[in-house]
């Protein structure tokens, strides 16, 4: 005859075995589970130093002085000295507010010649139009990424200058006077370096 005793022995040992087959089933996975988040932690803590080297070695420092930047309401541009032409240098000690709302700097070229550029809120567009009219009547238009230029020529007391009148598509305006003998592929080369 066979006793409760006995069953409970028979079963009991395949049962302890199928207990151990589950415990060292769910160990290995645990085990997997551990491997492969660690290697997703890890790819993300790479990814991350990679994304913060790669920004930190693209960040961009404006040349433009606190002091002078904060007198104004504006956005002051200028131009990236990464992309002038060759031989064209921002003269970061140029940088002044010569008035109120005003920012005056250069870019220096073949031997000191100089563009100058005067940095200002954006006027009316009937301003804009009086200012083409008086100053440079005959130009060329030129869209480069920050706004809308329009470049020509315009004599100051028998000194004639190339004037480029900039309007971004922000608040602000730029003049940007040069000599008239600027090399005009040069010249859009600086107008596209602009930035803020």
């Amino acid at each position: 005859m066979v006793m409760d005793s006995d069953i409970r022995q028979t079963n009991h040992p395949n049962q302890s075995d199928d207990a151990a087959k589950v415990v060292r089933r769910l160990k290995k996975a645990s085990s997997k589970l551990r491997k492969i988040v660690t290697a997703l932690l890890a790819v993300a803590l790479l990814t991350g130093l990679g994304v913060a080297g790669w920004l930190y070695m693209h960040r961009t420092i404006s040349p433009v002085p606190k002091n002078v930047s904060k007198k104004v309401s504006f956005i002051v541009y200028y131009p990236d000295p990464k992309k002038l032409p060759a031989g064209y240098t921002l003269d970061i000690t140029s940088f002044s507010n010569p008035q109120k709302e005003a920012v005056l700097y250069s870019v220096k070229y073949d031997n000191n010649k100089k563009i100058v550029f005067s940095v200002q809120p954006k006027p009316s567009e009937d301003e804009l139009q009086n200012f083409y009219g008086s100053y440079i009547p005959l130009r060329n238009q030129l869209d480069v990424s920050i706004g809308h230029a329009e470049i020509g020529a315009y004599n100051l007391k028998n000194d004639l200058k190339t004037m480029v009148s900039l309007t971004t598509k922000t608040s602000t305006w730029l003049i940007i006077t040069a000599p008239s003998d600027i090399n005009p592929d040069m010249l859009n080369q600086v107008l596209a370096s602009l930035r803020q």
